[in-house]
């Protein structure tokens, strides 16, 4: 029955993001889930790793809609397929688990509070980075439409997601004991959030007005030889109009051609960019020449400037793990693209030239948006997140919104707006606030003419990255560790 509970948490916890936005579900779940973690502290991994099978059983089920319609899995396969990803996503669970039993001698609910934000905030942390991560799912994102939003700019989403974990368990511990003090602690950092309204991140500058063409390819057919003219010739007539705009955007892989042909392409929309003096920017694969392999890429032409390659490319999407074994086996291993090479780390930003002047733009393909520590570096100097993707994938589900949820946290993060291009949406125009200022409906092909203003500057954020609160969790182990010794 706990571990049903935990099961249930998981799934709970998940209603708090797009396109449900239910985020008092969400605290409700965490509490439930540090109330059966402290009444049995022995089953805290099983209780975890049940907490986590809830989550991502829920919270990207998504995944199977690509699997069996683009992957042409059979059913039973694209659950296995997906069931496997979700259990290997829950094993991030497991040393948080394994550490809440090492440390956690439940003599103390202040400590124990301690321990449970931090063991969850050390797995988020986890999945930005090891084994290349899935940052998605993260408490942070949590905090939207609340006054806790007013600390992303500060702490992150890693520690204002551990400052969520941190103030539901202690909400539990104040009403189930009756203490005011940890009903206080529960409060405080809403009542900071709200303070912190008062504060302005970031200067806006120069306004630009922008067109982000959303031509609503079929994934199905989009990368058909016969098509990739076509797929150019869409774009084309949707952008007609708005030659002479600022900027214009085409999403992720607008351009679906290769070799001379790409050349040409490029080299045509370059001159229309330059003589109606436009910055130009669309996702295109590019050639690796070391090894003759695809890059996913973003170029900015006209009076544009740079390239930037992907580098957090998809696994079986962009390139497949364990090649020589899987390659072939069902078309899910062989899609469309899926022989990518990533960019380089040390890449610069793209450029673009408003009135003679330069601003960089940080540019991010995908879910890319999702690796806040990345954009963080790549928009220390810029003045725009520009962000490109594909979400066609998934068709009606809640991936889209669960990723441009993601694109208005990176935007508090940095105060710095978000320009979103997709190709069916969805595409976006986000200020540095996280407000979205504009947008188009799904599944429609159009453009989203729009306004966005520039901004220049930096939050806490910027300068410290996620350091103080891994040394605040590092702390917390170690003070925990000393304790356990001493007794």
């Amino acid at each position: 029955m706990k571990f049903l509970l935990a099961f249930l948490a998981g799934a709970l916890y998940t209603l708090g993001f797009e396109p449900y936005a239910l985020w008092p579900i969400s605290i409700f779940s965490i509490c439930l889930l540090f109330h059966l973690i402290h009444e049995i502290p022995s089953k805290s991994l099983s209780v975890l790793f049940c907490f986590a099978l809830g989550k991502n059983a829920f919270g990207i089920s998504w995944i199977y809609h690509s699997v069996s319609t683009f992957g042409n899995a059979e059913p039973v396969l694209a659950s296995v397929i997906v069931g496997l990803l979700i259990l290997v996503l829950s094993a991030f669970y497991v040393p948080a688990g394994l550490l809440l039993r090492f440390l956690d001698n439940r003599r103390s609910i202040d400590h124990s509070l301690l321990l449970f934000a931090s063991v969850l905030t050390l797995t988020e942390w986890l999945l930005t980075w090891l084994l290349s991560g899935f940052p998605w799912l993260f408490s942070g994102h949590l905090v939207l439409e609340t006054n806790l939003s007013n600390l992303l700019p500060i702490l992150g989403s890693l520690g204002v997601g551990w400052l969520l974990y941190f103030s539901a368990g202690a909400l539990y511990v104040g009403l189930s004991r009756r203490k005011g003090v940890f009903i206080l602690l529960a409060v405080a950092p809403w009542l900071l959030g709200v303070l912190l309204s008062l504060v302005v991140w970031g200067k806006e500058t120069q306004e630009i007005k922008v067109a982000l063409v959303q031509a609503n390819l079929e994934q199905d057919k989009k990368w058909l030889v016969e098509e990739r003219n076509r797929n150019l010739e869409k774009h084309m007539d949707l952008s007609d109009e708005h030659w002479g705009y600022d900027l214009i955007v085409w999403p992720e892989a607008a351009i679906t051609l290769f070799g001379g042909e790409a050349q040409r392409a490029v080299a045509m929309l370059g001159e229309k960019a330059l003589q109606s003096k436009t910055n130009f920017i669309s996702g295109i694969p590019t050639l690796d020449p070391a090894n003759g392999s695809n890059k996913n890429s973003l170029i900015a032409i006209g009076q544009g400037l740079g390239t930037y390659s992907k580098q957090h490319l998809v696994p079986f999407g962009e390139y497949v793990p364990f090649e020589s074994l899987l390659r072939g086996v069902i078309g899910f291993f062989d899609l469309p693209m899926s022989r990518m090479s990533p960019g380089s780390a040390r890449q610069g930003n793209l450029s673009i030239v408003i009135d003679g002047e330069f601003f960089e733009v940080s540019p991010a393909i995908c879910y890319e948006i999702a690796y806040g520590e990345s954009l963080r570096k790549r928009s220390i100097e810029s003045s725009a997140i520009i962000t490109v993707s594909n979400d066609t994938w998934f068709g009606r589900t809640n991936g889209p919104w669960q990723h441009l949820q993601i694109a208005r946290v990176r935007a508090l993060e940095n105060a710095k707006p978000v320009i979103r291009a997709t190709n069916n949406g969805v595409t976006a125009v986000i200020d540095k606030n996280g407000a979205i200022v504009d947008t188009l409906p799904q599944f429609t092909p159009g453009v989203l003419s729009s306004k966005v203003s520039l901004a220049e500057g930096r939050t806490p954020y910027s300068y410290t990255g996620d350091w103080p609160v891994l040394f605040l969790i590092f702390f917390v182990f170690f003070y925990a560790l000393s304790r356990s010794k001493a007794e």
